[in-house]
């Protein structure tokens, strides 16, 4: 098969994909809990270093690999869980997650952030201000 052939059937497949994902209406709602439990071992949060933010958080005890979505929603940056993987079990791990978008940035800084709950509710998170490391000083 020819390399146009089979960016072709790639190209078509992710069209059919993402056209799929439209039709099933899959849309940025509530998902999982913030709360302490299965997805996250304590509520996630936003780290502030530099010029940059990130969502911090350390996973729950039945957690696999996944990354939340978020969004700008009334002045304010909204995250929410909506599915994770099955695989890759990181019990324990901690991650962070880059904020981008100068929308999203905005909504950060004037407005706050928030975990949609499953229940519709939004939990405001903390912003924890963190200084970047200190280079080494050469010898």
């Amino acid at each position: 098969m020819s390399v146009i052939v089979r960016t072709s059937l790639a190209v078509s497949a992710a069209a059919i994909f993402l056209a799929g994902c439209v039709g099933l209406d899959w849309s940025f709602a509530p998902g999982s809990s913030s709360k302490p439990g299965a997805q996250f071992a304590e509520p996630p949060f936003v780290v502030h270093r530099r010029d940059e933010y990130f969502l911090a958080w350390t996973y729950g005890k039945d957690a696999f690999f996944f990354l939340p979505g978020y969004e700008a929603i009334n002045g304010r940056l909204v995250f929410t869980l909506q599915a994770t993987s099955s695989t890759g079990n990181l019990t324990g791990r901690c991650t962070e997650m880059k904020v981008e978008g100068p929308d999203n940035l905005l909504a950060l800084k004037r407005g706050g952030a928030y975990w949609w709950e499953p229940d519709g509710s939004y939990v405001p998170l903390r912003i924890v201000e963190q200084s970047p490391p200190t280079p080494a000083i050469p010898q």
